[in-house]
């Protein structure tokens, strides 16, 4: 996968096992994954509501959730795990909340196997800093 942006960053990394403030998995979720959410749900949630670093534009709904490796720019992002949903997708980043959306997720989603909470979105970690 192919990430183009208009703005400038440097991705960084951190040491293997280092624990570094700021520096945690990038959480990327395509558009079209969240309009097909959306469909099924039968409501429109605001992409912010789930806090990704990075928002892709893919061909398919749920591309995103199959990619192993990202670029962008001359970095290169690695797949780390899957996003395990919490409450706080109930509450936008305005305050506003509503239960639409965690509900949505349960009877929709994948399950994560560990946690049995639904999933939406990839973390990724920085391979190739750029």
């Amino acid at each position: 996968a192919v990430v183009s942006t208009q703005s400038t960053g440097t991705l960084v990394y951190s040491p293997e096992g280092a624990e570094v403030p700021g520096l945690d998995p990038v959480l990327i979720i395509g558009r079209n994954s969240l309009a097909a959410f959306e469909e099924v749900a039968g409501h429109t949630m605001e992409m912010e509501r789930f806090r990704p670093n990075i928002v892709t534009v893919e061909r398919r709904p749920y591309d995103d959730e199959s990619w192993q490796e990202v670029i962008v720019g001359e970095g290169v992002l690695e797949f780390s795990y899957r996003c395990t949903r919490c409450l706080i997708t109930n509450v936008a980043p305005d305050g506003t909340r509503t239960d639409q959306t965690m509900a949505s997720l349960r009877a929709i989603r994948p399950r994560c196997e560990k946690t049995n909470k639904p999933v939406f979105g990839s973390y990724f970690k920085v391979k190739c800093p750029g």
